[in-house]
Formats: C-alpha cells, sequence, structure tokens
C-alpha cells in the first residue's frame, strides 16, 4: 500500500523541510503532493528526494486568481445567467473559474505543466481544480452556506462563454443558452464532461512528453455530475479521490462502498482514497485507511499535512 499526503505550499527554512520530511517519512508515507511556487520547489524537492521521498506538484488548475481576473477577464467561465466568475464568484471569492474550452486558457496550462514536469527530481503533476463549479455543493457543506440546493441553478451553472457556445453549437447546431432546463440535457452535460476530459489529457500528453507521472484530485462517483467530472475516461497514472465522508454526512464506512465504486469504473489508473483528517479522530485514522484498501484502493492520501497532529501520527 502507498501512502501519499497532500501539503501546502509554505516558504520554510531548509531545516524546517528537513524536519516536514522526516516525519513524514517515519510515519511511513512515500510520496509528497506538494503545492507552491518555483522557489518552494526550489528548495523542498532535493531535500525530499535526499530522503528518498517522492514529490510531485499540486497545481490549482482551473481556478484563476484576482491578478488573471484583471489581466484576462475574457478567460474566465460565464454562469447560466451571463454572469463571469472573474467578476461574480460564487459561493466564495476564489472560485473564479476559467474555462476549459478557451484556447488561450489551455496553452496558459500546458506551459504551466511543461515547467512544473521539468523540474529536477519532480517525479509528476498533481491536477487539482480539475473541474467547473459545484452546480449542486455536498450536502454536508450547504449549511455552511445557508443554502439547500435541490436542483441545478443558472448561477451555479457554467460555462457559457462565447467558446463553449459557439463549439457546443457547432457540434449539434443547439446554442445552450436557449435549451429550457439545461440540467436534463444529456448532450450539454456530455459536452461539460468531456471539456474537461479533453483539457486533462492535453495537459498529461504533455506531462508525459517530460517522462513524468500526470494525477488528479477529483470528487467522489456521487459528486461527478455535480462538477462535471468524467474521471474515470481521464488518461492518467492515478486518480485521488477526495473520499470526504463529513462532506456527505456519511459515516466512515462509507470510504469501502465508495472506493468500490470508483475502482469498478477504471481501468489500469490507480486509485488512492483522499482521507480528510479534520473530520476523522486519531483513533479511526487506521480503520479509515482499512475501509479505503478494503475497498480495493492502492493506497491513501492525507488532507493535509498541517491537519495532522501528534495523536494522529501515534495511532
Amino acid at each position: 500500500m502507498k501512502q501519499w499526503i497532500w501539503m501546502g505550499g509554505e516558504e520554510l527554512s531548509s531545516e524546517q523541510w528537513k524536519r516536514s520530511f522526516e516525519t513524514i517519512k517515519e510515519h511511513g508515507i512515500d510520496a509528497v503532493l506538494l503545492n507552491g511556487n518555483e522557489k518552494i520547489f526550489e528548495k523542498a524537492i532535493p531535500i525530499a528526494n535526499n530522503m528518498e521521498l517522492e514529490i510531485h506538484t499540486w497545481l490549482i488548475t482551473l481556478l484563476g486568481d484576482n491578478e488573471l481576473a484583471k489581466k484576462h477577464p475574457e478567460w474566465f467561465a460565464v454562469n447560466g445567467l451571463g454572469e463571469t466568475a472573474a467578476e461574480i464568484p460564487q459561493y466564495v471569492d476564489y472560485y473564479k473559474w476559467l474555462c476549459p474550452n478557451n484556447p488561450e486558457v489551455q496553452e496558459y496550462l500546458i506551459d504551466k505543466v511543461n515547467s512544473l514536469s521539468k523540474i529536477p527530481g519532480n517525479s509528476g503533476v498533481h491536477l487539482d481544480y480539475i473541474r467547473f463549479c459545484d452546480v449542486i455543493l455536498p450536502i454536508g457543506i450547504q449549511p455552511n452556506y445557508k443554502l439547500v440546493q435541490i436542483k441545478e441553478e443558472s448561477r451555479y451553472d457554467y460555462c457559457y462563454c462565447n467558446h463553449c457556445v459557439k463549439k457546443f453549437k457547432s457540434q449539434y447546431n443547439i446554442d445552450p443558452r436557449e435549451i429550457t432546463d439545461p440540467s436534463y440535457n444529456k448532450k450539454w452535460l456530455q459536452f461539460r464532461y468531456d471539456s474537461i476530459t479533453n483539457l486533462v489529457n492535453i495537459l498529461g500528453e504533455k506531462v508525459r512528453e517530460n517522462k513524468k507521472q500526470i494525477t488528479a484530485a477529483v470528487f467522489p462517483i456521487q459528486m461527478q455530475r455535480y462538477v462535471r467530472q468524467q474521471w474515470n475516461r481521464w488518461d492518467l497514472d492515478a486518480v485521488f479521490p477526495m473520499m470526504y465522508h463529513s462532506c456527505y454526512n456519511e459515516s466512515i464506512d462509507w470510504i469501502a462502498a465508495e472506493t468500490k465504486k470508483g475502482i469498478n469504473l477504471l481501468g489500469n489508473t490507480a486509485l488512492y482514497s483522499g482521507l480528510y483528517i479534520p473530520s476523522i479522530k486519531p483513533g479511526e485514522l487506521e480503520t479509515a485507511v482499512t475501509y479505503a484498501v478494503t475497498g480495493g484502493a492502492a493506497g491513501v492520501s492525507y488532507f493535509c499535512f498541517k491537519a495532522i497532529n501528534n495523536e494522529h501520527w501515534n495511532n
């Protein structure tokens, strides 16, 4: 069983990186999904490599930031009300989603993964936020936003930008903006699935040109429709479904059932069950891992390094 951990990109001293990686290594973790910038990677990766710890650079893929929104507002996704995510993000301020069908966005991301996969000592690129905005949030999260979502609504439904409209019309001779109820249109749903699948495979091809692995963090099967992730069709080395049982008001044994569903859909792609540490008591961590392996996972990934305390490590 292979164990991974997601790790946020803080700027640490060499000694701090060394201590963090020592802790990770001592507890049987094999690989780190590391978020950060070039400066962080240049310092952290050689230290990890010296400890025979695998590093994969963790990329926040289809979320833009404020700087990008100012520079390229035309790159951002548009919802069913005609609002751009650059100006009116949904749920939280940072939900500034880029459009996966925009050729300039694709080139921007190709350049990013090309640079990341060429970093010496980096074993691969890990795609996160490689999806559309949640048209419906997980049931356990909705109360945090004072929402009760029982159907898809236009304000959360993406993308209706000119690129998407033109591409869909060329395939089906239908303007998606004129569909009476988009949530029931199978062609429009599949188009969004395919939009993400196409982008993943384009990025994966570039990463593999540099002889590195390509992986992705994804939502569990029951959420595929609502984030437009048909990840069982993606050409990846591994998927990391976020089996965050508390987000779905489920008990911890749900991890086994949901892992099994993912395994049944996949071919040769490895599946590592993502475990949400804040919702797992220290005494339950071994149980959560056991459920993931029982479901057929090749291993697990822990979210995240900061959330694991001494009690977790010691159990």
